[in-house]
């Protein structure tokens, strides 16, 4: 693959566009690049990645003062013309209003001025509004999807949440009282499961096992051991040779085996 093919792979999968055979193709060489090469190509998916969707501009038009000033006294003229041809209901024509000679023409240039800064900064205020919310949601959006990334892994991610074969297995608990929460996700054509587990807290020395067991209910295998403090943890193991919902969790004193613990949850066989 030449250098501006892998440049422009290297886009596509940030984006998650690439089929299994490109995603192989790339990722082969990927590997056989150089260590310059391999930094750029980072950079350029984290370009795609995170965008930069908005830029804030909310200057006003400059001539916005002059077309309000205009406005208002339009109004002015327009409502002191119609009231001195207005008649009396007798058939006598009103008095002709005078404007009111002891208020400074200074002072009402200033009113003016004042209340076209006040519309001026209300809209700039509501702009600014709508356009930081906006900002935020983004900042949001990428931030859930930075940790999705973090979670499943950059090349996982497409095939865990879109892939019709990813299923999800939940794990139940083995007693009333255990508040803990974990499921499986299967992704049966490349045998790979993930782990997601939450509000399970250990002891000190402690910790928790993921294993397999055998038709009999018997722990055969451990495929992971962490220790939690009841944050979201997650795990990827493998599900090659025997089916997800033999999975279980047990908790064990830290070196011994797990089937000298306690069983806390097990996988939903429904």
């Amino acid at each position: 693959m030449k250098t501006h093919e892998l440049f422009e792979a290297a886009q596509l999968d940030a984006l998650g566009l690439l089929d299994e055979r490109e995603q192989a193709e790339f990722e082969a060489a990927f590997a056989g690049a150089s260590p310059a090469i391999r930094a750029q190509l980072r950079d350029e998916q984290a370009r795609f990645a995170k965008p930069d969707r908005f830029r804030l501009s909310a200057e006003p038009p400059v001539d916005l003062r002059a077309r309000v000033l205009g406005a208002i006294k339009a109004e002015i003229a327009e409502v002191a013309g119609a009231a001195r041809g207005r008649l009396h209901l007798a058939g006598r024509e009103l008095p002709t209003v005078h404007p009111v000679r002891r208020v400074s023409r200074a002072w009402r240039v200033a009113t003016l001025a004042c209340a076209t800064a006040a519309v001026v900064l209300s809209v700039l205020v509501m702009q600014q509004n709508a356009q930081v919310q906006r900002f935020a949601n983004v900042n949001g959006s990428d931030a859930t999807l930075n940790k999705l990334v973090d979670m499943f892994g950059a090349a996982d991610l497409t095939s865990f949440l879109l892939s019709p074969e990813t299923k999800k297995i939940p794990l139940v608990a083995a007693q009333p009282d255990f508040k803990g929460e974990a499921a499986v996700w299967h992704n049966s054509s490349k045998q790979t499961a993930r782990l997601f587990c939450n509000k399970i807290v250990t002891a000190p020395g402690e910790t928790i096992r993921l294993v397999v067991l055998d038709d009999n209910g018997k722990v055969s295998e451990q495929l992971a051991e962490f220790a939690s403090a009841g944050e979201i943890i997650t795990k990827s193991v493998s599900t090659n040779g025997y089916n997800p919902k033999q999975l279980a969790l047990y908790v064990a004193a830290r070196g011994a085996e797990a089937a000298k613990g306690h069983l806390v949850m097990i996988a939903s066989t429904i």
